[in-house]
């Protein structure tokens, strides 16, 4: 994978508008907004960034659903919010229930572990772990290898963007394009689509494994023939329990150090490759 094609800086994502007016305005917003204000009533002296609240809701909610419905009860003035510059020109937006005044020493907090988080090369090292633990997950299953960091398979060649696939392993006479997600917010949209592309032109089948995917996500790859693998925890590299540990304690994430892929993760892919093979 090219250094480009890591997303250093996922927890920004709801940082821009324009990304949230794309999706209309939903019916599950209002649902969202009461679930929200029940939330910050229990815990009104607390602060809370916006994607760590996409992923305490995302099985309850879409990720852009939490982020407009969280928008939305900033503009009504229940919820009050503070940008705090990150790396670069990266700001992380931080909301609190309107009553809480002593909110400053809480972000300062948070958002020294979002910095230790957010350097690139701990980002880089998250996805290089999650692509190896699950690279050997499905070889020790009998998967083969055919190549890696890769835009051909079989004398075809994907062209039309720079674009490469994590792996390819066959097994069985099927062969899988596969892309490993290992952030907290969602795989973009025009990466999904692009390798969902890349995969039809290489007559792969779509083998997509992420940490969280919303459901429409998950049915373009099954309308594909392909298969949506989801972990929920966040994969970080050994030796990085210390920050594991803050994460987890400071920031409530769903994170953590795995010495390999739990196998029930697994089993349940090769299940659906048993009865998919000869489709």
């Amino acid at each position: 994978m090219l250094i480009a094609d890591y997303d250093f800086y996922d927890i920004s994502d709801l940082l821009n508008e324009e990304q949230l007016g794309e999706y209309r305005r939903d019916i599950k917003i209002d649902e969202a907004k009461a679930r929200l204000r029940k939330f910050f009533e229990d815990r009104c002296e607390n602060v809370f960034y916006m994607q760590q609240l996409e992923v305490f809701f995302e099985k309850e909610f879409f990720h852009w659903i939490t982020g407009k419905a969280v928008n939305e009860l900033v503009a009504t003035g229940f919820l009050h919010a503070e940008e705090v510059p990150l790396l670069g020109f990266t700001r992380v937006k931080f909301v609190f229930h309107h009553k809480h005044r002593y909110y400053k020493r809480q972000i300062k907090r948070c958002i020294e572990v979002i910095r230790q988080y957010s350097d690139p090369n701990i980002a880089i090292a998250c996805g290089r772990q999650a692509e190896v633990l699950f690279f050997n997950a499905l070889v020790n299953r009998g998967f083969l290898s055919r190549g890696q960091d890769t835009n051909e398979y079989r004398g075809k060649r994907w062209t039309w963007t720079e674009h490469r696939l994590d792996f390819i392993i066959e097994k069985d006479g099927v062969a899988y394009g596969t892309e490993v997600k290992n952030t907290l917010g969602y795989i973009p949209r025009e990466e999904l689509e692009v390798k969902l592309d890349m995969c039809d032109c290489l007559r792969l089948k779509p083998l997509f494994i992420m940490r969280a995917s919303p459901k429409d996500y998950n049915h373009k790859v099954i309308k594909r023939g392909g298969y949506a693998m989801i972990f929920e925890v966040q994969v970080y590299p050994f030796g990085q329990d210390g920050l594991v540990r803050r994460i987890r304690n400071i920031l409530g994430l769903p994170v953590d150090c795995p010495r390999a892929i739990p196998e029930g993760i697994i089993d349940r892919f090769m299940r659906w490759h048993e009865k998919t093979k000869n489709m």
